[in-house]
């Protein structure tokens, strides 16, 4: 899991509502957005990284945003958390099984026991090493993306 921690202050003649609804339709684009809870002064929103159409999600994530405004400014503030998809869970998980099958069979990575060498012990680290390395690198796309959000949203009302 890893806290995230967005803001922008946009100098712009528009509208809170305005602000909040534009950013609102530029996250659903940037994410799969599972629910929305709108308030006052911001919203609640719970999505999903990853391609649009793809069948693995990389993060999810559960955000409150708080939009406010000045008398020509508009801040906006983002905090929450993203955290591992099931779904990326799953295809680590079948992908390293099928490394351990992969082992069982004559003349590949030898996962026995007594014959196993420190070759063996090498692929499965490196294999290790790469799986949390790609889950930490998805677990900060969210964070990169909002970002990417409000640099887009400056630009357009700023």
């Amino acid at each position: 899991m890893k806290y995230i921690e967005v803001s922008k202050k946009i100098k712009t003649k528009a509208t809170q509502k305005d602000v909040q609804d534009r950013f609102l339709q530029r996250l659903e684009k940037a994410f799969k957005v599972e629910n929305v809870k709108k308030s006052k002064t911001g919203f609640s929103l719970v999505a999903k990284s990853g391609g649009c159409k793809s069948l693995i999600r990389h993060a999810a994530m559960n955000i409150d945003a708080t939009v406010k405004k000045d008398k020509d400014t508009v801040r906006i503030l983002i905090s929450g958390h993203s955290k591992m998809a099931c779904s990326l869970l799953v295809s680590y998980t079948t992908l390293f099984f099928l490394v351990l099958v992969v082992g069982l069979l004559p003349g590949s990575i030898e996962t026995s026991g007594e014959d196993s060498g420190a070759l063996d012990t090498l692929v499965l680290l490196i294999f290790g090493i790469f799986i949390f390395y790609d889950i930490n690198k998805k677990i900060s796309e969210p964070e990169a993306y909002l970002e990417a959000v409000l640099n887009s949203l400056d630009v357009e009302y700023g």
